[in-house]
């Protein structure tokens, strides 16, 4: 397949495109640019989007490469985790999964395992970030109003942590006029499990001044059986014990809103996660699925997330100002336990306050605007040890700390009666970054500026068009002083803060769709260039591997997205693609000699080389009184090259959901992963089996009853 090199000459990111929500009838919301809803004909059911913090904008018209997934999409899709929706983004993978509490995930073939995340996500407006540790919010998808996926850099609105892509996660407002209040109860059975899953979760609304005051709580628990076994020693078929690797997740949400005047809204949110697990998503074995040599000790991981975040908007007559305060601190971490007495083990205790002010026009005119600036004061403690008595006793305990602040800014200017929009963004950012251990401290300072450049053709209604220019950045690594010594007896040099990695991105898009909405297409083809790439190098020293910046990049993909609604009553189809083709540019000499993976002309580590889904809906009144709906999806996720020179296998999941609604009642059939794939996705380094897989196949019934 032919890949293209193309340049855009126009000016950046749409600071145009738009607050609002996206609205899709239930069942009938489809995720992706070409994903309106199956029934949304009248403009005013047309999916909005918030992408670029500024007014409201129809998806169709986004000079982006997004989708949006919204509430009752999700649903219908049994899709309730981050894990759950990536198969639904083209060129988006799980990267490397340590628990439930900590998983990192992948866009168009930005790969981490460590540092700063490649991707942004956001809760609302306010941003989750663990320094030097991207891993992705342990969210549950109970109280969602929509999600939406930004593929490749998006630095100048949301910072460093967004050069692969951003997910802005979008939930409910108080209503500040009706009680509201959604119940949902699940249980389900896993292969290989002794008992239950089962989970309870819900919402409530209640207004307490007419127009002006509401709060909203919504949360749940949830409680996932084990299905892996333990075995003391090595694997000998008889184990020592069965259904070690049991979950629970608890999670509570509080909102406050509050509309003083019509111009002027206060929202204040408390969120709390709580994901756990005995053991960790890395087996010896994923099929059948077991842990050993633990000589009787137990493993754990756990997880413990508080996010505080009022945001306040002032709307006057020409621009509005908004203010998004945030701050995160958690705990999470893993125990792995080593026969016949050893341990490893890894806390972490993330703090972050974040702060930012945006004013953005709000004009009818041709020429829109918006600035703003940042301030983000956070660290990452972490508790490390790896203990094997008599002889091994290591502490690598550290921490990462950081204060950093940014100016940014967009402008676009509508030409030919808005049929032609350029648009140009920038953003400068400067980071105060140290590292701290027991031996000293190490400073690091950056200053960055990243660019978008952006150029929309709008023929008509139906047809969007655009060519941009983007860069992205992403700070460098931090590791311990335990990881460099291995690199350098693997004769890699590695220092313990790397050099920041950067990149550019050149785009084409088109949306195009019918009249009558019932085709809707989405391509974008996209070249992406590395700078100083830092990524993981196998270490001297067993089980301990380090960072380096070791050359330059390229990756090169397609995106595809289809969405046709049938001549059949109810039924539609859809289909999201990637083809990406990543390789080596440049590679230091010395890491090439001691790494030959990594190589001019290799394959990038840890890169999918495609991924797809197609998603059959249909949706039918079986009497005046209830209607019946039901999704079958089938996903494929390429292989990949570790940086241990395994390559992963691809693999395939089929998933289900069947149900009937009444009025305010529903009762849904749910199945996942039902030809019972096991992986492993990520291949670990005690065989070919060993790593992170698929949950087993499991089957299970959803009870809902809703006002709203």
């Amino acid at each position: 397949m032919r890949y293209f090199r193309h340049i855009s000459v126009a000016s950046a990111i749409a600071a145009v495109l738009a607050s609002g929500a996206a609205y899709a009838q239930a069942g009938e919301g489809e995720a992706g640019d070409a994903g309106d809803s199956a029934a949304s004909i009248a403009d005013d059911s047309r999916i909005v989007v918030t992408a670029s913090k500024v007014g409201a904008q129809e998806l169709q018209e986004a000079p982006l490469a997004i989708q949006v997934f919204d509430g009752e999409d999700l649903r219908e899709r049994n899709i309730t985790t981050i894990g759950d929706l990536v198969s639904a983004v083209p060129g988006a993978q799980e990267g490397f999964r340590q628990s439930n509490a900590s998983r990192f995930y992948n866009l168009r073939g930005n790969v981490t395992q460590n540092g700063d995340s490649p991707i942004g996500y956001y809760l609302d407006d306010t941003p989750f970030i663990v320094t030097n540790f991207g891993i992705a919010p342990p969210v549950r998808f109970i109280d969602m109003e929509r999600v939406e996926v930004l593929r490749g850099p998006h630095g100048t609105l949301y910072g460093q942590g967004s050069s692969g892509g951003v997910f802005i996660f979008h939930t409910r407002d108080p209503d500040l006029r009706d009680f509201e209040y959604t119940f949902e109860a699940e249980a389900s059975a896993t292969r290989g499990a002794s008992d239950l899953n089962y989970g309870m979760a819900g919402a409530v609304s209640i207004p307490v001044a007419e127009d002006m005051l509401a709060f909203r709580v919504s949360g749940g628990f949830s409680r996932d059986a084990g299905y892996a076994d333990v075995y003391y020693g090595a694997f000998d078929g008889t184990p020592d014990e069965t259904d070690v690797n049991s979950a629970k997740n608890d999670d509570l949400r509080v909102v406050a809103l509050f509309k003083p005047s019509d111009n002027v809204t206060i929202r204040g949110q408390y969120w709390n996660f709580r994901p756990r697990q005995n053991f960790t998503g890395f087996t010896a074995s994923v099929d059948p699925v077991y842990f050993e040599n633990t000589a009787g000790q137990d493993g754990f991981s756990n997880g413990d997330f508080t996010l505080w975040s009022l945001t306040a908007t002032v709307d006057f007559d020409a621009f509005s100002v908004t203010s998004a305060t945030s701050n995160l601190e958690g705990e999470f971490g893993i125990n792995i336990p080593i026969s016949p007495a050893g341990s490893f083990s890894s806390q972490f205790f993330p703090k972050m306050f974040a702060q930012e002010v945006r004013v953005n026009s709000t004009g009818d005119g041709p020429f829109n605007w918006l600035i703003g600036a940042s301030y983000q004061n956070g660290s990452g403690p972490q508790e490390n040890a790896l203990q094997i008595p008599p002889f091994v006793n290591i502490n690598a305990d550290n921490d990462t700390l950081t204060e950093n602040w940014a100016v940014f800014g967009e402008v676009s200017y509508e030409l030919l009666d808005g049929k032609l929009i350029p648009l140009a963004g920038i953003r400068t950012y400067h980071d105060d970054r140290s590292f701290r251990d027991g031996t000293g401290t190490v400073p690091t300072k950056a200053s960055v500026e990243t660019w978008r450049l952006n150029l929309t053709y709008l023929p008509n209604d139906n047809l969007t068009m655009f060519v941009s220019a983007a860069t992205g950045f992403r700070p460098g690594i931090v590791q311990s002083r335990v990881q460099v010594e291995s690199l350098e007896l693997a004769g890699v040099p590695a220092t313990v803060a790397l050099d920041p990695e950067s990149s550019k991105n050149y785009e084409f898009g088109l949306k195009w769709r019918t009249s009558d909405d019932t085709l809707n297409v989405g391509l974008n083809l996209y070249r992406l260039e590395y700078t100083n790439l830092q990524t993981s190098v196998t270490g001297g020293i067993d089980g301990v591997n380090g960072f380096a910046n070791f050359g330059d990049a390229t990756t090169q993909g397609i995106d595809l997205e289809l969405r046709w609604r049938t001549p059949v009553d109810g039924l539609s189809l859809g289909f999201v693609g990637n083809i990406n083709d990543s390789e080596y540019d440049t590679v230091n000499e010395v890491i090439a000699e001691a790494q030959p993976l990594l190589r001019p002309g290799a394959r990038l580590i840890n890169t999918l080389s495609d991924n797809w889904r197609i998603d059959a809906n249909y949706n039918t009144g079986i009497t005046p009184d209830w209607d019946g709906f039901g999704n079958v999806s089938f996903s494929h996720s390429g292989d990949r090259l570790q940086a241990s020179g395994i390559v992963a296998n691809p693999y395939n999941l089929v998933n289900f959901t069947a149900g009937v609604r009444s009025d305010n009642w529903e009762v849904a059939l749910i199945g996942n992963n039902l030809f019972d794939e096991r992986g492993p996705t990520f291949v670990g380094n005690n065989g070919p089996l060993s790593g992170s897989g698929p949950t087993p196949r499991t089957i299970g019934l959803r009870v809902r009853l809703l006002s709203y």
